[in-house]
């Protein structure tokens, strides 16, 4: 009891990490690998320590009371899922850091997975604004509290937004659950508390490949690109440093990152800018660089995906920790999946031909993702059902997402054009003396059979919107 009171008091008189890195009380706890299994926590992807927690539980009762009369009645509106207290520590030398992206998440809008060591994984929301703390007597330690409710489950359809809106929330949620497993796995990759020169290696070398293979994807990309993703590949060239003792999990959560970044950036940057044409030279309206385009960035993510796979398992089979050779360049593919599915939101579809293409491409990445996990399991020690169980929720949030929209798409169209025709007339044949449907006929039938001169279309089959009813 003296040797947990020392600990707290310690703290207290700002001895900071090494009182919570010496053993005994709450700091031994934290610190060292049982802490490491029980007491960590997550909230969209940034990892503390959670020591205590409060879950309010019970039923929304209103008293009601009448004149001239002490007896009171009831009105029971139901279940009670109250909101959930949390106390969090962020413990370690990038404290700061941590603490920089946990008021970052904190202020992000919707619904996010709260990886919680007792409930596990919940599905809420921030209730109240959460409080950061920093002491000069806890050097390499914030604390902070915040308040979560949990999501409640739809029950009902609300019409046709609804639907679009539930479509389109189901696919973030499946990526962002995605995100989560793969910070689970890489925290069971790297659960050792000695770290062994041949795991370290192996980590390392995974990093090394990542970041050559990002290299080369971003490098023959636009500058629009290359300046979004710079800062991120310059972190994953850096690499991480391994600890001399692998005591929590900072060392997985960092990798797991320098992963993130620049998928992160990819997907945060596939946005369709509005930029006015009263602007800086370089920002002009209509300028080709002024956004990447959400199907640019998905093609570059899964890109990206497929050859880390594809690297990754060759090297798998000549190193002497296979297991943390696959598992950990899995988590890479993941976390590059993942926001390939996040920027899927944001793409547009001129054809119902379109969007199923679009939908194929995905569920392939997805099918190609299952298929290593499938092989990884092989090769680790720990179970992956749950991330096979992410991919699938993915795979089905991906299918329900683009079908909803299909419906809703005009069908492409195959004309058989005998000799050289106009594109204006063809447009006109085909979509009437609606001008504004001409007008978009011949945008689209110009760009997508690639015409060079719109009075030069044909001989052969041409592929055409067909007019909406």
């Amino acid at each position: 009891m003296s040797g947990a009171l020392g600990s707290i008091g310690s703290i207290a008189q700002g001895e900071g990490l090494a009182a919570l890195g010496s053993a005994g009380g709450v700091g031994g706890l934290l610190a060292g690998p049982f802490g490491s299994i029980l007491a960590t926590a997550s909230w969209r992807g940034v990892s503390f320590f959670m020591p205590s927690s409060q879950d309010q539980a019970g039923r929304r009762l209103i008293q009601l009371w009448f004149p001239g009369s002490d007896r009171w009645r009831a009105q029971d509106f139901g279940k009670l899922d109250g909101p959930i207290h949390v106390r969090g520590l962020i413990i370690g030398d990038d404290y700061v850091i941590r603490a920089t992206r946990m008021r970052t998440a904190l202020m992000q809008a919707g619904a996010a997975m709260l990886v919680h060591p007792w409930w596990g994984s919940l599905r809420c929301r921030l209730l109240q604004p959460g409080t950061i703390e920093f002491s000069d007597s806890e050097i390499g330690v914030a604390r902070f509290e915040a308040t979560f409710v949990r999501e409640p489950v739809p029950t009902t359809s609300g019409g046709l937004f609804s639907t679009i809106a539930n479509t389109v929330e189901n696919v973030l949620t499946s990526a962002d659950s995605l995100m989560d497993q793969a910070t689970l796995v890489m925290r069971s990759i790297l659960s050792p508390v000695s770290v062994g020169l041949a795991l370290a290696s192996a980590v390392n070398g995974v990093v090394s490949n990542v970041s050559g293979v990002w290299d080369g994807v971003c490098g023959g990309s636009s500058a629009r690109v290359q300046a979004a993703t710079a800062a991120a590949l310059a972190a994953l060239a850096g690499g991480v440093s391994e600890p001399t003792q692998n005591t929590d999990t900072t060392w997985a959560d960092t990798i797991t990152t320098v992963f993130s970044g620049v998928p992160v950036a990819l997907a945060d940057a596939a946005t369709v800018s509005d930029t006015s044409a009263v602007a800086p030279a370089t920002e002009v309206a209509g300028d080709t660089d002024a956004g990447i385009a959400p199907a640019d960035a998905v093609a570059l993510l899964l890109s990206a995906a497929t050859q880390i796979g594809t690297s990754s398992s060759a090297s798998a089979l000549t190193s002497v920790q296979p297991g943390a050779v696959a598992g950990t360049a899995l988590v890479a593919r993941i976390v590059t999946v993942a926001q390939a599915l996040a920027a899927q939101t944001g793409q547009t579809y001129a054809s119902q031909t379109d969007a199923v293409a679009s939908r194929d491409t995905m569920l392939a990445a997805l099918d190609a993702l299952e298929t290593s996990i499938e092989a990884t399991a092989a090769l680790v020690t720990f179970p992956v059902l749950d991330l096979s169980l992410a991919v699938m929720d993915a795979r089905m949030a991906v299918t329900a997402d683009i079908n909803a929209r299909i419906g809703r798409l005009p069908a492409l169209v195959s004309v058989s054009v005998g000799g050289t025709v106009n594109a204006w007339a063809l447009a006109y044949a085909v979509a009437g003396d609606t001008g504004s449907a001409v007008a978009s006929t011949w945008d689209d039938l110009i760009a997508r059979n690639g015409i060079l001169h719109p009075d030069l279309v044909g001989p052969g089959t041409i592929a055409v919107l067909e007019p909406s009813s």
